[in-house]
């Protein structure tokens, strides 16, 4: 006599369903694990920084504007950690003051150049193959010339000011995020998702500003990042040539000029903002190659 066996049937399903999750959040874990305690470390002085520059003026005893005149071209001590400049200026106020100019400064021009940037792409895309033509022969004309060279002949051209350099560094700096976005533009121009908004009558406009937009995001914050560290030396090159922020208002680029001519005898006084700008885009950078190989594996 045979004996059958009745084995319930199991169903996957609800197996199935706890999985994909852990599936889910293991993968998401793993993209953020790729940028490493170096890239953690370096988000962690940048929010310092960014933190410093907001509230450090405010917080701080001296102001970045006050003159003591019975306190010139003093040695760091208890009262001022840096010293002072030639006017009795507090030199760590300065240092505060100016991280915030310096920081606000690169970021206008990261946030103004990628704008720029996406809409002459966008146009290039918009307008079909004449249109498409012209416009890259531009951004290989622009690309061309050196571009701290043409930032500077613009800066000298409409005056020193911090206003201007800002202007002249995105008028000088667009055609290399122009260049980007398009082939971003043109790969997802291809993607069964557009396809389908065309189909449904959308705009070429519409279909960039609504589908193709939150796509491109996230390659874009990456290309910006890895840019901001040659803005911020540029902005600071540009500055210290007298075409940025004019005096007494500190900036970074702007204090190094006014202390090197004491830098034999106060070194301290043009060391302190150099290091401050070595460490931003040292971090930045740092940051930067995170975020890359967050976004692409294959960049490791």
């Amino acid at each position: 006599m045979s004996i059958a066996m009745r084995i319930p049937a199991v169903s996957h399903a609800p197996i199935e369903r706890e999985v994909a999750p852990e599936q889910s959040e293991r993968k998401r874990r793993s993209r953020w694990h790729r940028l490493g305690w170096t890239g953690f470390e370096a988000l962690g002085v940048l929010i310092l920084l960014a933190v410093v520059a907001l509230a450090g003026p405010e917080l701080w005893r001296w102001g970045a504007l006050e003159q003591h005149m019975d306190a010139l071209l003093q040695n760091p001590s208890a009262a001022h950690p840096l010293g002072t400049d030639e006017f009795g200026r507090d030199i760590l106020a300065r240092l505060l003051l100016g991280a915030r100019w310096s920081l606000a400064g690169a970021a206008v021009i990261c946030g103004g150049t990628s704008l720029l940037g996406f809409f002459i792409a966008a146009l290039a895309l918009s307008g079909g193959g004449k249109t498409d033509a012209i416009i890259g022969r531009i951004i290989e004309a622009m690309m061309a010339l050196p571009g701290l060279v043409t930032a500077l002949a613009f800066a000298s051209i409409l005056g020193a000011s911090f206003v201007n350099l800002l202007f002249a560094l995105i008028i000088t700096s667009w055609p290399w995020y122009a260049r980007t976005y398009r082939a971003l533009l043109l790969k997802e121009r291809s993607a069964l998702y557009v396809e389908s908004a065309v189909a449904a009558g959308a705009g070429h406009w519409r279909v960039l500003l609504r589908h193709v937009l939150p796509n491109i995001i996230g390659p874009a914050a990456v290309l910006a990042t890895a840019n901001f560290g040659a803005v911020i030396l540029n902005l600071a090159g540009l500055s210290f040539l007298g075409l940025g922020m004019q005096p007494p208002t500190p900036e970074w680029g702007e204090m190094i000029n006014e202390a090197a001519r004491y830098f034999e005898d106060y070194p301290w006084q043009m060391i302190a903002p150099g290091l401050c700008i070595a460490a931003t885009v040292l971090s930045i950078n740092l940051l930067g190659d995170g975020l890359r190989d967050v976004a692409d594996p294959r960049t490791r």
